[in-house]
């Protein structure tokens, strides 16, 4: 019996097996990387980022959260698995702020993306902080 390939189309539009990825892919990572990444204003983000202190205190924060997204599971009554953990102080406002797990969400990407993050005001924080205080109550 032979094996058929299926083919899906990359947004360049060019025809890939499914599940691999297209070299213009790899390209604008490569491009992200050097211009926005490694920059110099953002190198200490990417670099605690990739660090090993939030690696175990992401890991301890979804743990926490039963690898649940909490807006998910607090707003829309759905169980979806958590993606990320979210700064609710972004680092970028306060770095001190970074390791402090009272101020960290577990967040599907959907959830994550919803947020605006350019208009991040303190309405947000508090919806955000109120939702870690429901879970405890009801779940801890």
């Amino acid at each position: 019996m032979s094996k058929i390939a299926i083919y899906t189309r990359c947004s360049c539009g060019k025809k890939i097996i499914q599940g691999s990825k297209c070299e213009c892919r790899k390209d604008r990572y490569k491009r992200y990387d050097k211009e926005i990444r490694y920059n110099q204003d953002n190198i200490k983000y990417t670099e605690f980022y990739n660090s090993h202190g939030w690696d175990k205190l992401s890991q301890y924060v979804k743990i926490k959260y039963n690898g649940l997204c909490l807006m998910c599971l607090l707003d829309n009554d759905e169980i979806t698995a958590c993606d990320l953990v979210h700064h609710i102080i972004p680092i970028r406002s306060d770095f001190s702020k970074r390791l402090d797990a009272k101020e960290l969400i577990p967040l599907c990407h959907a959830c994550h993306n919803s947020i605006d993050h350019i208009n991040y005001t303190e309405e947000v924080k508090n919806k955000l902080r109120a939702l870690l205080t429901e879970y405890q109550k009801k779940y801890i």
